[in-house]
């Protein structure tokens, strides 16, 4: 059973797709009429599988007639009814998010039954989308690592907010600019060369080192792998990273303490040295570097 909601002025319209949807379901359906937008949403709550909506009723006109119901109703197909007029419109709109168009005066039942089919298949596959990309936005947002997705011009089209801390900007300052401008200068050509078209088949994993909002240096361990359509072309590339900047500060502690104390190893050995030439004029001394003392 297929429940069917038509919000349509025109008593002739609406008589007409319900002879068309008896012809096509067999009675297996059930239409509720309504001649008014505010009439259809007293009825939100309910359960329906589709509205056939005409965009010009006595309180509502055009685009905002479509606004309306999909707002209060985002997980429902609609399906715009139109005149020939308001053809160009229509097609606007399901640009918006209506899931079809139907030209009064050129609909059979035919047309109507594949319209509503593929609507109700449509709709649900945006919805598996759209709560599909929730919960991996969901996920991503709360991971430590930061991610950055990048298009074919290197500008950023995605990015975490653990991503924008580290470098103490905010999403919105981020979003949409060059990730160049975010990368230390030295450090630039590493990243280009991980986005050669010769690299791009493979995710590589690299150290990098990017600046701050206040211009300080941030180290990262990155690892950047190509996006591809199906057909394998190249549309961008997603980035992940950890800070490493406390492993780098402890690596540079380290080498300074092995530094100093190779420098002090040299100044000991260079002390002893100088205390024993007074001995060398010891014939038994000379012996024993020769290698004969006994």
């Amino acid at each position: 059973m297929i429940r069917i909601m038509i919000v349509e002025d025109n008593p002739g319209d609406a008589l007409i797709l319900s002879e068309m949807l008896k012809e096509i379901y067999n009675d297996q359906f059930e239409l509720v009429h309504f001649k008014r937008v505010d009439e259809g949403l007293k009825h939100i709550n309910e359960k329906f599988d589709i509205l056939l909506l005409d965009l010009n009723l006595p309180d509502s006109h055009g685009v905002e007639t479509f606004n309306i119901m999909n707002s209060h109703l985002p997980d429902l197909p609609i399906i715009i009814l139109t005149g020939l007029a308001d053809e160009d419109l229509s097609v606007n709109i399901v640009s918006e998010g209506a899931q079809d168009y139907l030209v009064k005066g050129q609909i059979d039942k035919q047309l109507l039954s594949r319209s509503i089919k593929y609507s109700i298949e449509r709709k649900n596959i945006e919805i598996k989308l759209r709560k599909s990309e929730e919960k991996y936005k969901e996920m991503v947002e709360k991971i430590q690592t930061g991610l950055f997705v990048i298009d074919l011009n290197n500008q950023i089209t995605y990015i975490n907010n653990q991503m924008a801390g580290m470098l103490g900007y905010t999403v919105e300052d981020m979003i949409n600019q060059n990730v160049f401008r975010f990368i230390q200068k030295n450090c630039k050509k590493v990243f280009k060369n991980h986005l050669d078209i010769d690299n791009r088949s493979i995710g590589q994993t690299y150290e990098m080192q990017f600046i701050t909002k206040d211009r300080s240096p941030l180290w990262v361990l990155m690892s950047t792998s190509p996006l591809q359509k199906f057909n394998d072309e190249y549309i961008g590339a997603i980035s992940i990273m950890t800070d490493i900047n406390a492993r780098k500060g402890m690596e540079k502690s380290i080498m300074d303490a092995m530094i100093e104390k190779d420098s002090d190893f040299s100044s000991m050995m260079g002390n002893m040295v100088e205390a024993v030439k007074p001995l060398i004029e010891d014939d038994k001394v000379k012996d024993f570097f020769k290698g004969k003392f006994t």
